[in-house]
């Protein structure tokens, strides 16, 4: 989640959600053929010089068989090299990702779009593609968080190695564990079955901590791990010496879990807010669980756009909080004749398009509306309350506090006071 309450950090906020959007976007475009053009230009590249490859392409691509496929190219790299001009002869200092081609997904119709992205981190590497798809990988790195932990939930009867990375917590590798539990024998019989017993157990712990160690000593960025179990087991795992030495340093902290698996992981987590205070996750957890709390007790708070718009027009709103997923578009129509208009919020942009073409004004009943101007109902809605002063508060849908919020239909506000 990303936050904001002030101009700069909610500006901040909007772009890597209109960045993470976007990456989704162009994952999703395939073409028929090789056609789709993807140029990254690292910063301190002279744009004329990046042109001028750009037209050299266009000359080569006018020896391709194929007629349709040759003025997609052609078609998308003209198209490109006019983006281009709006940057004059300065690339960013991040650099520049440029993506160009026909996406219709449509076959016989003509879409040709061009997408340019300012990331949020220098790019490395200049490349210059045409293939069915997009080449959004380095994109893809950049949205991977830097905020990255390792868990391990073990217990007698198996163990569970998990990965949190900012929100998103995922389970790694499960061992199941051959290492029996309780036994009535007596004397001899009984030592020797203990012995047995232990043999198997460090066995146990051997394995888990080779595996742990396989994954998380291959993990860029690891700011340490947390080790979850019931009873003693976990302790035992800990002084057993199985955990690589070079990870030993970054055990944060052993917390009582009473399960293991990806409900161990997830109460692991739960139990180890006092180490992931600063973590996205934990302050996921705390703001939703403020607006739930609240409500719970009648208090000020309301949710659902409709509401949220209300309360945020009324400047009651303290804290907005609203789902990532969110596809929403905010659309403002206008009647041909009698100039009448009207804003909705709109789920499926593209058929609303070709659907509006046939609504009738309810003023004059007679023509029809055009979109006057559409624009991401998220972004539109976030403005509006960060110029009253309030918090905005992103949410992601990777955690159950996320997944509840996009059950109240993904926004929802804790008021200043009670409204009405």
């Amino acid at each position: 989640m990303v936050s904001a309450n002030d101009n700069g950090s909610s500006e901040d906020a909007l772009k890597a959600r209109e960045f993470k959007k976007t990456v989704k976007e162009l994952e999703s475009k395939r073409a028929r053929h090789t056609e789709l053009i993807t140029v990254y230009i690292p910063p301190g590249f002279e744009m004329a010089k990046i042109m001028n490859q750009l037209k050299q392409e266009q000359g080569t691509a006018t020896n391709i068989k194929s007629t349709t496929t040759r003025k997609n190219v052609t078609t998308a790299l003209e198209r490109m090299v006019q983006h281009l001009r709006l940057f004059g002869n300065t690339v960013p200092d991040h650099g520049l990702a440029l993506f160009s081609g026909n996406v219709s997904e449509r076959e016989g119709f003509d879409d040709f779009r061009v997408w340019s992205i300012v990331p949020p981190k220098p790019i490395r590497t200049k490349v210059y593609l045409c293939e069915q798809d997009f080449f959004i990988e380095p994109l893809k790195e950049m949205l991977e968080s830097q905020d990255i932990y390792g868990l391990v939930v073990i217990e007698r009867g198996g163990a569970s190695i998990g990965m949190l990375r900012g929100k998103h917590l995922g389970l790694v590798k499960e061992i199941r564990s051959m290492v029996p539990g309780k036994f009535r024998a007596g004397g001899q019989s009984a030592n020797r079955l203990a012995r047995v017993i232990d043999g198997m157990a460090e066995d146990f712990y051997k394995k888990v901590g080779e595996e742990a160690s396989a994954i998380f000593t291959t993990t860029p960025n690891l700011k340490g791990i947390i080790i979850g179990g019931a009873g003693h087991t976990k302790e035992t795992f800990l002084s057993s010496g199985h955990l690589h030495y070079t990870l030993r340093d970054k055990v944060l902290a052993v917390k009582d879990v009473g399960t293991d698996g990806f409900e161990g992981l997830q109460e692991l987590v739960n139990r180890s807010k006092d180490v992931l205070a600063d973590a996205a996750v934990t302050h996921e957890k705390e703001v939703v669980e403020k607006f739930l709390e609240a409500l719970a007790k009648d208090g000020p708070v309301t949710y659902g756009e409709e509401e949220v718009r209300r309360a945020v027009e009324m400047n009651a709103v303290e804290t907005l909080l609203l789902s990532e997923d969110l596809e929403e578009v905010r659309v403002d129509l206008e009647c041909d004749s009698c100039h009448y208009t009207e804003s909705r919020t709109v789920n499926g942009i593209e058929k609303f398009r070709y659907d509006v073409k046939a609504m009738k004004c309810p003023k004059c009943t007679s023509s029809t509306f055009n979109i006057k101007s559409e624009k991401d109902m998220i972004e539109e809605l976030a403005e509006k309350a960060k110029e009253l002063g309030a918090t905005v508060e992103f949410v992601s849908t990777e955690t159950n506090e996320g997944q509840q919020l996009f059950r109240f239909g993904g926004i929802a506000a804790i008021l200043r006071y009670k409204i009405q």
